[in-house]
């Protein structure tokens, strides 16, 4: 392994034909056998951009880290761990070995590994495999505690994607994932994205608009609103029971939308027209 990573074009190169393939492909079972193989190249080149990093292990975790943060690096180890147990048991499923997360130490490096535009603010990303992470020192205010980075920081979040994709190879809704990754966050530590858009009676995206382009949906906040209160609305009505039950039938090669009406003996299309009316009637929003 260590002559393969450490050659930037072969990791590239094995990691284009892996998506060949991937595309080429049925969609179920081998692309779900294929999945795990791509995850595990693109970890791979991850993993080989940031050898010049410091590393600090935890339990679960391999943390790396520039020199900006050797400050910091302990309370994203204590956030790490803190983050383990909760969403492990949330889900039911472990990672295999250690967790890689990367710490980058303001939002233009961090921005420069997605190629993403200068505008882009997110305080955590997964992909492939790895959790990438910006730096505390980029948005705690001064004399705000380890305490606080557990509470409102990314960790719980970005782990919940990691084991989730873990879980399911990859088998799975955007929204869905975005909404079960807000939902440990809530149950975890109570912590919500609220803001001033996403709370207006009647105004959350419909179910037909979170299964379309998720990610450019005009007001994301609003769409990640929608998305927990899908979830919530599973757990709350029907019982945390039936959203592992979702969660594993889909586990097992269902795709997002039979795993919902499958598990809740409800058409797809009156899932989406229900979670809506729940969430107005019982002021979720």
């Amino acid at each position: 392994m260590r002559s393969i990573i450490g050659n930037e074009k072969v990791v590239i190169s094995l990691v284009l034909l892996a998506m060949v393939l991937f595309a080429l492909l049925p969609l179920r079972p081998p692309r779900i056998w294929l999945y795990p193989l791509l995850r595990d190249m693109a970890q791979a080149k991850l993993d080989w951009q940031a050898r010049d990093m410091a590393v600090y292990e935890t339990e679960h975790f391999r943390i790396k880290y520039t020199a900006a943060d050797e400050d910091t690096v302990i309370m994203v180890a204590q956030a790490a761990e803190a983050a383990y147990r909760p969403v492990t048991a949330a889900l039911g499923v472990e990672p295999r070995g250690k967790t890689l997360l990367l710490v980058y130490p303001d939002r233009r490096e961090m921005n420069q590994v997605f190629g993403w535009s200068g505008d882009q603010s997110a305080m955590g990303v997964y992909w492939g495999g790895v959790i990438q992470l910006l730096s505390p020192h980029g948005w705690l205010q001064a004399g705000e505690s380890t305490a606080e980075f557990i509470r409102s920081g990314p960790m719980v979040h970005e782990f919940t994607h990691l084991v989730f994709d873990h879980m399911t190879n990859g088998n799975y809704s955007r929204w869905f994932t975005e909404g079960l990754a807000q939902y440990v966050e809530y149950k975890t530590s109570g912590y919500e994205w609220l803001t001033n858009t996403n709370r207006k009676p009647g105004s959350l995206y419909s179910q037909a608009d979170l299964d379309g382009d998720f990610d450019n949906l005009p007001d994301q906040s609003l769409a990640y609103r929608a998305s927990l209160t899908a979830i919530r609305y599973i757990a709350e009505v029907y019982g945390e029971q039936k959203l592992q039950e979702v969660m594993q039938r889909m586990q097992q090669g269902q795709s997002c939308k039979a795993a919902i009406a499958d598990s809740l003996e409800l058409d797809y299309e009156q899932f989406g027209n229900k979670w809506r009316q729940w969430a107005v009637s019982s002021n979720k929003q």
